[in-house]
Parts: C-alpha cells; structure tokens; sequence
C-alpha cells in the first residue's frame, strides 16, 4: 500500500511517501538529492520482487529550490550556486563539502531524527543519494540515529573534522560498528569521485565495514548496483 503522509514536529512538519509491504518488516529509508523529491527514489522500491520485502518511506525535504523556469524541487540544505560556481573554476570543488558543515544541515537534521525516532519501531536501514546521502551520515555518526544499515548513493566527504571527531567519540565508546553499502560513478560529474573514496577511507580507517561499488557512469544508480544492494541487504538485514 502506497500512501503520503504528514508528520508533524512543533513548528515543522515533513511529508513522505510510504510504501507499506506488511507488518514487521525492515523499514528502508531513502532521502532524496538537492532539487528532487519524495517521489524520485520511490520507483526503485517496486523494480525486483525482492525489494517488497522491505518497508519503503521517501520523505520530502523541506526546502523548496529552484531547478528552472517556474520549476522547483525540494533540497534539505541550500547549496550557495555562486560559491559551488567559484569553487569550480579555482579548483577547490573537491573540497566545497570536506571543509565546513552546510548552512541549514543541522536543522533538516533534526527534523529528520524526530521523524526516525518517532514513527520507526522495528529495523531501519537508512541510505539516500547525493545530498541525501550526505545527509545519512550526518544522521547516522552526529546524531547517533540508531540505523542497522547505511546506504550511501553518489556521495561525498562532508565536514571531515566533525565526521572524524564523531566517529573517534563513537570507536572509544566502542559502540556497534554497521555495515554500510556506498556506490559511486567514476565518471560523477557532480560529486567527484576522489572525495566519495575519501568518505570510504575514513569509515574503514575507523573499522566500519564498507561494501564499496564503483561503475563506469555518472551521477546515478544503475541496475547493477541496485542488484548489488539487494546483496547488501539480504547479507546484513536478517
């Protein structure tokens, strides 16, 4: 059963669609990249049979960006174009994210922590693509939402000192290390692979297991690595 719905946090609230596939089951979140929505990833919870096995929501970020002409998508933190522009022309793109936390991350963080904490009970695998994956880690290493699984679509290094003193703080805890699925194209025009193998190299220096997949393509999530998660999953989500 497929349905949207509202959730409602004091002054905010968050839509998402969900795709109920029985009761008990894994719950898969996926956020979406900057300037999609809620409905983007959704079509991957219906591709292959094995995927109904799994509760599916795509929440919808809270910001409203525009992607065109009288066109908008939705973000979860504002991406300074004049910036990422500067960034690109001097150089320095592979380090736009590594060096600071975006303006706007903590709260759609915060946000996203009050849905997951409030409206997921059983086992929650939590991934998104490109800006949404950054915004996995963020939840799952800064916030400590307590994900089974990570799932990192077309990602990238953010805020390295944070993530590094994050997961310095959780090894000497010596809290449960999760298995973390992360793919990348080696052709990503938009999020450079050299930084997406700077993520990798952090996690595994920390000792988290990382299944690790890059593809000859771009900015995307082809058939061959959906087959690859469905591995991932049946492999850590028993």
């Amino acid at each position: 059963m497929t349905t949207i719905n509202t959730y409602h946090n004091e002054n905010n609230s968050l839509d998402y669609l969900e795709i109920k596939n029985g009761e008990d089951l894994p719950t898969v979140v996926l956020l979406h990249g900057y300037g999609a929505n809620m409905k983007d990833l959704a079509p991957l919870a219906t591709l292959l049979p094995e995927l109904k096995k799994y509760n599916w929501i795509f929440p919808d970020g809270p910001l409203k960006v525009p992607i065109g002409p009288h066109m908008y998508g939705k973000a979860w933190f504002p991406i300074d174009m004049e910036q990422l522009n500067v960034a690109m022309m001097t150089g320095g793109f592979e380090n736009l994210f590594s060096d600071q936390y975006p303006k706007g991350m903590e709260e759609s963080a915060q946000l996203l922590k009050n849905f997951l904490t409030e409206h997921i009970k059983g086992e929650l695998i939590l991934g998104g693509f490109s800006q949404g994956s950054m915004m996995t880690c963020d939840l799952a290493f800064n916030y400590e939402v307590p994900a089974k699984a990570l799932v990192l679509l077309s990602s990238t290094l953010v805020a390295k000192e944070r993530l590094n003193s994050s997961l310095s703080r959780a090894k000497a805890k010596k809290a449960k290390k999760i298995p973390i699925f992360q793919s990348h194209g080696t052709g990503d025009p938009v999020l450079p692979l050299a930084m997406a193998r700077k993520l990798k190299e952090i996690l595994v220096e920390k000792e988290y297991k990382v299944d690790y997949h890059e593809f000859p393509g771009g900015h995307e999530i082809p058939p061959r690595i959906l087959q690859s998660l469905i591995h991932f999953l049946k492999e850590n989500i028993k």
